[in-house]
């Protein structure tokens, strides 16, 4: 066997799992194990390459308690180094309930990321976050509004902000009974 022979497999072997072992993660929630969780949502699709729309972070406890989330347009606006907030958002994160969503109830279920892009695709977004009302400022709406908020970019990641979930996933008049954390994250795991 020729010397080159090993390497040639090595390179082959790289060019065929080198993209998935260096791959982004995928957006997802994890239970807190106190009725809370806290989600992910990473700059890449489903198979965890680099994407201008994120896998869906579906949530860890719909299917015990519901779709419990509030409905939410969050716009993420940079700070400049003299934390200036940019003119226009960098980030659009859609909480929502697809139409395929497994979970019951009234509210939402399903965070996505939507990251600037050239294109009509994130004006769309965009231009759909802006027509709603704005959340109120204790952030406990139930129907849909709109939360805007700056990103800090520090090691844990770009940007983090408290979704509201409800008592009572079935109830359109339900309360809001606390809060899960959204992280959005850029860039591979920390």
């Amino acid at each position: 066997m020729s010397k080159k022979a090993p390497w040639l497999l090595l390179a082959f072997g790289l060019l065929l799992f080198g993209s998935t072992a260096h791959a982004l993660p995928v957006s997802e929630c994890v239970d807190n194990l106190d009725e809370t969780q806290t989600c992910n949502l990473y700059e890449s699709d489903a198979s965890g390459r680099r994407s201008k729309v994120s896998s869906p972070a579906t949530s860890a406890l719909a299917s015990t308690f519901g779709a419990d989330w509030a409905p939410r347009w969050v716009l993420l606006y940079t700070l400049t180094r003299k934390n200036v907030r940019s003119k226009q958002p960098s980030h659009v994160v859609l909480v929502t309930k697809p139409d395929s969503s497994f979970s019951e109830g009234l509210f939402t279920d399903t965070a996505i990321l939507y990251t600037r892009s050239p294109g009509r695709a994130f004006k769309s977004i965009l231009k759909q976050a802006l027509a709603a009302p704005p959340c109120k400022d204790d952030n406990t709406d139930t129907s849909p509004c709109l939360l805007k908020i700056d990103i800090d970019k520090d090691a844990e990641g770009v940007a983090t902000f408290q979704q509201p979930f409800v008592w009572n996933s079935n109830d359109p008049d339900s309360p809001v009974q606390s809060f899960d954390t959204i992280n959005v994250r850029s860039g591979p795991n920390p």
